[in-house]
């Protein structure tokens, strides 16, 4: 169906301008030729580029800056997931593996193996920007694209093909094998999807280059058992590994507008996916 009605709009542009044309030619054999012809060479050039812009309606601006503006330069695109804990009105932080801040917990996605040969043909870099402690990260889908392929990237990680579709791995690594939540209690969990954010075009921290970046936003359902941890877990107040932050704390990125004081640093994304809006402050 979506992709019945763009063609179908193509089709009848096409058409019409075919109709305006052949207003103008002589009623012969020759005129119906050239009609003929006139299908061929209107009819699919046009089909295709109004087909792709109406399929990416949704994302004109994106369209028209990465396919119209900057089709050869290289974009960095991350796509990761956040999953909100909420208990008493405040969110479960983690600390960052590579930074000295607090944030939700969740990570980049990760690619498979089977990717290769599309990401070969999208001529993908993968990035290097980040490093853990077993060296440069490994497929994780962290990448520099150029502009012309951008599309052709959001529309294979929307297929789900060849790529981490749990969000299961960042939520075992980051509590259950760090000792933070009980292992037994929370083996099986339920969480809901919420939402997508996609910021916009802004420059790379640490590369001369633009990005986007992609969260998609899960909230953690837990059961009676768990929420009882949970709870116990925010009365035994924050520690190295832990913080919990109200929404006051997560708007001012770790500044408590009461004591005037920062008590820790948040990472700007976890404002965004508790607020599930972009921003720039």
């Amino acid at each position: 169906m979506k992709t019945t009605i763009p063609k179908t709009i193509a089709f009848s542009i096409a058409l019409t301008v075919i109709l305006l044309l052949t207003k103008r030619l002589p009623d012969n054999p020759w005129s119906l030729l050239i009609v003929g012809l006139l299908i061929n060479i209107i009819s699919a050039p046009i089909g295709f580029y109004i087909v792709e812009l109406i399929a990416n309606i949704k994302r004109l601006p994106l369209f028209f800056q990465t396919r119209i503006l900057l089709p050869e330069q290289y974009i960095r695109m991350s796509f990761a997931y956040l999953i909100r804990i909420k208990v008493n009105g405040k969110y479960l932080l983690v600390k960052n593996r590579k930074g000295n801040y607090y944030q939700l917990v969740g990570g980049a996605y990760k690619r498979y193996v089977s990717s290769e040969k599309l990401f070969e043909e999208l001529e993908i870099k993968s990035d290097r920007q980040f490093s853990t402690e077993h060296g440069i990260a490994k497929n994780d889908l962290r990448m520099q694209v150029k502009g012309k392929h951008v599309l052709d990237v959001f529309k294979w990680f929307a297929s789900k093909e060849d790529r981490e579709i749990s969000q299961w791995r960042e939520f075992c690594e980051e509590l259950l094998s760090t000792g933070i939540l009980n292992k037994e209690l929370f083996r099986y969990i339920d969480y809901k999807y919420v939402d997508t954010l996609l910021t916009p075009f802004q420059k790379a921290r640490y590369l001369d280059c633009q990005e986007l970046l992609i969260y998609e936003i899960f909230d953690l359902i837990p059961n009676e058992e768990q929420m009882h941890e949970l709870e116990k877990l925010i009365d035994q107040g924050n520690n190295e590994k832990v913080k919990w932050a109200d929404d006051m704390l997560i708007n001012g990125l770790g500044f408590n507008e009461w004591s005037r004081e920062t008590e820790f640093e948040i990472g700007a994304h976890t404002k965004w996916a508790a607020n599930l809006k972009y921003s720039n402050e």
